[in-house]
């Protein structure tokens, strides 16, 4: 949807460059893949994984047409294997809806309540913890997080009856996916798992890592993150994320500009935060926290 909540008067044509990117980064993966040291394609995939993430979101927000079933046709394919489109899409647009950071009511929220924490077993307690340095956010956390948010959103669709509608097509996408990758492609399925999937997924947590914060309104929870054009294109300027969650509906490509106007790197910086880059993200929060597991805006919250 655009700035007012409209959805794009025609085609947004940088997007569709990116669509066409994202999939022709995996196609030449796949047909290159055994020509190439594999570490190299491991970051390629991971690269390739993230970004096709980035799409997704600028699809969740209406982009890049007017048609919703154009939109959702260029990013449904579950190519990460595990999240359907449309789960994404309910769990990020209640994130949008809802108190930023909130425990327990923001669905993309790392923080836990006093009494979660209360409740909380020793080894749960490091988990929470060490889930707060990027180290661990990139390298374990998907491993950890993908498996328990399939889990629960399977029990959540058989509740809710949406199993046959939501996850049927998805289990059909993925073997589909499978069957290309593996298949046709001859890629060896443990690359494809270790690059796309939880590389890719590694790729999305660097971005997503700081960028919100707990901290008492009025300054926002939403932080800034300065970036070169690599980080720009590949996380379609989400890094901006004070101003994508001021204008949830803007194009990434315009967000820059809009960054500008609005002032987001000021007001970030007096709130959750002004980054020069994701190097300055990792020299900080590489190995060290980026803030307590327990929200500090629960009244009986404290240090532990």
């Amino acid at each position: 949807m655009t700035n007012d909540g409209r959805r794009p008067a025609g085609v947004e044509w940088p997007t569709m460059l990116v669509a066409l990117g994202c999939w022709s980064s995996l196609a030449a993966a796949l047909v290159v893949h055994d020509r190439l040291w594999w570490p190299v394609v491991l970051v390629w995939l991971a690269v390739s994984g993230g970004w096709y993430m980035s799409l997704q979101h600028e699809v969740i927000h209406g982009h890049p047409t007017p048609s919703r079933l154009v939109n959702t046709a260029i990013a449904a394919t579950p190519l990460s294997l595990w999240l359907p489109l449309p789960v994404y899409r309910d769990i990020h647009l209640r994130h949008h809806e809802v108190e930023l950071t909130r425990a327990g009511v923001d669905p993309e929220s790392f923080y836990v309540t006093r009494a979660t924490w209360d409740e909380a077993s020793v080894v749960r307690r490091l988990v929470l913890r060490c889930n707060r340095t990027l180290a661990w956010r990139i390298l374990v956390n998907p491993l950890v997080s993908i498996p328990s948010h399939v889990v629960a959103e399977l029990g959540r669709a058989r509740a809710e009856g949406t199993l046959g509608r939501i996850w049927l097509p998805h289990a059909l996408g993925v073997l589909a996916v499978g069957w290309v990758v593996i298949d046709l492609a001859q890629m060896p399925a443990w690359m494809y798992l270790v690059g796309y999937c939880w590389g890719g997924m590694s790729v999305s947590s660097l971005r997503s890592f700081a960028e919100h914060l707990a901290v008492e309104e009025p300054a926002t929870r939403s932080a800034v993150v300065r970036s070169n054009w690599f980080f720009g294109l590949l996380f379609l300027n989400n890094n901006l994320h004070h101003t994508h969650h001021a204008l949830p509906g803007a194009a990434w490509y315009r967000l820059p500009r809009l960054t500008r106007e609005l002032g987001s790197e000021e007001l970030a910086a007096r709130g959750a935060g002004l980054y020069r880059g994701y190097l300055d993200i990792a020299r900080r929060y590489g190995v060290r926290a980026f803030s307590t597991p327990v929200s500090p805006l629960e009244r009986s919250a404290g240090s532990s």
